[in-house]
């Protein structure tokens, strides 16, 4: 065999083999499985108190097309235990019921690949709440006092300037209400049931105590500012017809409870 003939040879194996190597390269390259898109939800667990907002947050890489987010198992909106609202990648949920629940994002790729991450949240009740406390003998004078005390004064702004969270009672609905979710409504009539009443409150930093010391008084109320520990001496000693103090059972009844529900601070 002539030296050229060789050579020939030798040119087109490599040739050959340059061809398949590119080829499987390329087949490589088309048959590698695709993979689903990043995803991390932050916290990955966390207490949360009843009543109060909780933030969670979805950080996804830039192949991710959706994000749909679950709350124990349900649609945000349809879940029992939470009232939440979702705004992209940010998730803010206030929990109603105590429990151990699963937040969960779940994010598409455009290949249509889905990856989904959970946080574990703990939900449990403040150790005490802050109450507005009516003293009357007469029921339905308490229950007419309850209703203007909770419509006259804008409780969702005052819970906004303050940490300790407010429960109200709402003689409607027969049972007490977070003061976040009350609605002002300042042209509520009914008001003269306020009259002359004398109602101890904490000392309160603004902005909260314009929204709450102004409108009473215009409502005709006495107000008096003392440490919330004094408010329910003072309702037992008859010095004032109610004010300020501490719950420690949020489901307690305050149309027809009586100090010895309530807790000195």
């Amino acid at each position: 065999m002539s030296s050229e003939s060789l050579g020939g040879q030798i040119l087109v194996g490599v040739t050959v083999a340059a061809i398949v190597g590119i080829g499987g390269w390329v087949l490589g390259r088309a048959t590698a499985p695709a993979e689903p898109p990043s995803l991390e939800i932050t916290p990955e667990s966390v207490t949360a108190q009843v009543g109060l907002d909780t933030e969670f947050n979805a950080i996804g890489g830039p192949d991710v097309r959706t994000l749909t987010w679950r709350v124990a198992g349900q649609p945000v909106g349809r879940s029992h235990v939470a009232q939440c609202d979702a705004v992209a990648a940010q998730l803010m949920c206030r929990f109603l019921v105590p429990g151990t629940y699963s937040v969960s994002a779940t994010a598409t790729a455009a290949n249509d690949l889905e990856v989904t991450r959970h946080s574990s949240v703990s939900v449990v009740f403040p150790d005490r709440y802050y109450t507005v406390f009516i003293q009357n003998p007469d029921r339905q004078v308490r229950s007419d006092a309850y209703r203007v005390l909770l419509r006259r004064i804008d409780w969702a702004r005052v819970q906004q300037s303050i940490t300790p969270l407010i429960l109200l009672y709402d003689p409607d609905k027969g049972r007490n209400v977070f003061a976040a979710d009350t609605v002002f409504e300042p042209e509520f009539e009914g008001v003269d049931v306020l009259q002359g009443l004398k109602l101890r409150i904490p000392k309160l930093t603004e902005p909260a105590r314009g929204l709450v010391v102004g409108p009473l008084e215009a409502l005709g109320v006495t107000v008096t500012e003392i440490p919330y520990a004094e408010a329910i001496l003072s309702i037992e000693r008859g010095a004032v017809d109610g004010g300020f103090v501490t719950l420690g059972d949020p489901t307690i009844d305050l149309l027809d409870a009586d100090l010895e529900d309530m807790q000195a601070e």
